[in-house]
């Protein structure tokens, strides 16, 4: 999981290997420290540490009944495999952490031999991934049967995302490296963090300190750039990119608590319509002198503090009444005249530009949602991201833009493929919550395009926003469902079967249960995952 692009194997055969929780690596291929030290740092997390966690346990079982999961086969194990064998083929196997660096590998199990053959060190831990997945627990053994088996694999996506949102309910630094383990195995590279929003503002800028002092619950949960760093380079040694997010011209309410005057102020209109998440409608003031220093800062601090090649700059769902509306409505029509600027629509547009500006200025490609490109303000350098309307990413890719897709892929919805321009989307076929990933999983808006417009688009990323998710229930809001994301992102788009995808999610969630990165969340259906015993503690 995901399904591989190619695997061949034989069917009911008992002619198995078994192995240990002692099972080392062998790289046969010329490594620097930093590659061998990817190498043996993921092996360990991968293959050692959780076959040590599954030590003594019982299988997985699915049904009592059908052979769901395995054939029922007793194996016939030919031999003890001590080493995994790992080859690299490139002379630079340890490249930049960047969108499009080969992840492509070939993982072959023989009675006599394990054997990983990959471009990169990241092909060859999305190999690790894949052969902890053959391994199954009979009669207290480790044992891969039905051998021989090849497997041939690479993404169908170079990129393939999560968004979480701590602007809304904050997360605790362990909670981002569970996360990012968890994206690691399941294949996916990209970890999106929206770091601000009316409600919060959770990124510290050194440059302008009581954004977050002032903008936060508490300090305590405020994510510094120290630890972002950090962060992104534990990203790096699982092979995923970390890039961060602060939302202009709107959505940005919070930033007025420490600077005030740098919002324009709009409460009395908010108030008076009993608008739900009002809070949402503020957008900065332009007329403010510090307003554009602000975003000079911050988008400079994004670029330094993760050092990807990405930085979000939102861009979404501006309420030009946010600015009719507000006290300082005279002073921002003095600023727009100031600038030639003849209507609230073309003020919206001058922030979208001079949020991008600043990020190319600083050598990174902006990243914005889609409504940007929409009304006519994305630079030709920017990645946009299709939100709402999926048919817009057609016209996106034509007009030569770059792009990532999330419509129907957001997490915090029951009707993922809830479209406001079809109502016939908008049915609710599964009441039950588990099978909603099925409508993720069905929802594939590249399959219509053809061969010239699929190479614009990047790939995509499931949307976790924050309003109802916590440390408590995240990962089971989260990650029950963003399996059929993933496989979505990787597997040939002509994998299409919902059920076979459930009974390997779920044997996957067990295994990351078991090695602790996936706690908190349920299966996706009926199933015996037995759990390694924790030590009582006083």
């Amino acid at each position: 999981m995901p399904y591989p692009s190619s695997v061949s194997f034989q069917w009911k055969s008992p002619l198995a290997i078994a192995l240990t929780s002692s099972i080392q690596l062998n790289v046969k291929s010329t490594c620097n420290t930093d590659c061998m030290n990817f190498l043996k740092s993921n092996f360990n997390h991968t293959i050692s540490f959780p076959l040590q966690q599954q030590t003594g346990l019982q299988d997985f079982k699915v049904s009592l009944f059908k052979e769901i999961d395995l054939p029922r086969i007793t194996p016939s194990v030919s031999s003890v495999i001590t080493d995994v064998v790992v080859e690299l083929s490139s002379s630079n196997p340890m490249p930049k952490l960047q969108i499009g660096f080969d992840e492509s590998y070939i993982l072959e199990v023989t009675t006599n031999s394990i054997s990983i053959k990959a471009v990169t060190v990241y092909g060859a831990r999305h190999a690790f991934e894949t052969l902890l997945q053959l391994i199954r627990i009979s009669s207290n053994k480790f044992v891969i049967s039905q051998l021989p088996i090849k497997i041939s694999d690479a993404p169908r996506f170079k990129w393939r995302g999560l968004m979480v949102d701590p602007s809304r309910n904050p997360l605790s630094p362990l909670m981002f490296k569970r996360i990012i383990d968890t994206l690691a195995s399941v294949k996916a590279n990209v970890l999106h963090i929206h770091l601000s929003d009316a409600q919060t503002f959770v990124f510290e800028s050194k440059k302008y300190p009581l954004l977050h002092q002032k903008g936060m619950y508490d300090e305590s949960f405020v994510l510094t750039q120290s630890f972002l760093r950090e962060l992104a380079q534990y990203g790096a040694n699982r092979g995923v990119i970390v890039y961060g997010e602060i939302d202009t011209p709107a959505h940005t309410a919070s930033w007025n608590l420490g600077y005030p005057g740098v919002v324009a102020n709009c409460w009395d209109y908010i108030v008076s319509t009993s608008m739900r998440y009002g809070e949402n409608v503020l957008s900065l003031n332009p007329a403010n002198p510090n307003t554009f220093p602000i975003i000079d800062a911050l988008m400079k601090e994004l670029s330094d503090t993760f050092g990807t090649d990405y930085v979000h700059v939102g861009g979404d769902e501006v309420w030009t009444s946010g600015w009719s509306k507000s006290k300082e409505y005279s002073d921002i029509q003095k600023f727009m005249k100031s600038k030639g600027l003849n209507s609230l629509t073309e003020l919206e547009g001058y922030f979208n530009k001079y949020a991008q500006e600043q990020v190319i200025h600083n050598g990174k490609h902006p990243v914005v949602w889609e409504e940007v490109f929409k009304k006519g303000n994305a630079d030709k350098n920017t990645i946009i991201q299709v939100w709402d309307d999926i048919r817009l990413l057609q016209q996106v890719v034509n007009s030569g833009y770059k792009a990532i897709f999330s419509a129907g892929f957001y997490l915090d919805k029951q009707m993922p493929l809830c479209n406001s321009y079809d109502s016939s989307t908008c049915v609710n076929t599964h009441s039950m919550w588990v099978w909603t990933n099925r409508d993720m999983y069905d929802n594939d808006p590249v399959k219509s395009l053809s061969s010239s417009e699929k190479e614009n688009v990047l790939g995509g990323e499931g949307c976790s926003w924050g309003e109802s998710t916590d440390e408590q229930n995240f990962f089971d809001r989260v990650f029950q469902r963003y399996s059929a994301i993933a496989e979505r992102l990787w597997s040939k788009e002509s994998v299409v079967d919902k059920e076979s995808h459930e009974v390997r999610a779920n044997y996957l969630r067990c295994l990351d249960v078991r090695r602790d990165i996936m706690k908190g969340t349920g299966p996706l259906y009926h199933s015996f995952c037995q759990l390694p015993k924790k030590e009582k503690s006083n």
